[in-house]
């Protein structure tokens, strides 16, 4: 993290992109290069959540329960509601046997999953299949609704005879 640690302002910017040089790192099985990388970039005080996000998964992947405990509390200290930190605290402290913790975390994760819903954001060709769908259901439920009342009425005809 050499050219970070030159410059005085780093920017938000900066540390985005070493997060995800972090990521790419992390999927190396680099783990110790993206540890130092992110310790780095937390000094400069910006995105602590994510980086202590991303420390937690690294921490997770390398089998240091303790340390990724840490880093998943320590996210949700600076936003208590980041979901995945939630969820991933609950599986951390099920893989040490802890499973009464590990229930209340996962708990508050559907609690704040319910409460903050992700937003879904289709593309223009599953918006119109969606409408698609959505009418034909439509005709479908239409189609049964008239059925079953010419049903009752011819019932009532036959049953009005005797």
């Amino acid at each position: 993290m050499v050219e970070l640690e030159k410059r005085k302002n780093i920017t938000e910017a900066d540390v985005e992109s070493a997060i995800i040089r972090a990521e790419e790192l992390r999927k190396k099985k680099k783990y110790k290069e993206a540890i130092d990388l992110l310790v780095d970039v937390l000094e400069a005080g910006l995105l602590k959540p994510r980086i202590y996000y991303r420390l937690g998964n690294i921490y997770y992947d390398m089998g240091d329960l303790d340390r990724a405990e840490y880093a998943y509390k320590r996210t949700i200290e600076f936003s208590p509601e980041h979901i995945n930190a939630h969820y991933n605290l609950s599986v951390v402290y099920k893989r040490k046997g802890m499973i009464e913790e590990s229930v209340k975390y996962l708990r508050k994760a559907y609690l704040l999953e319910l409460k903050y819903p992700r937003k879904s954001y289709l593309t223009k060709d599953q918006i119109i299949w969606a409408r698609i769908i959505a009418i034909k259901q439509f005709i479908i439920i239409i189609s049964i609704v008239i059925a079953v009342s010419f049903i009752l009425k011819y019932l009532s005809f036959i049953l009005g005879r005797r």
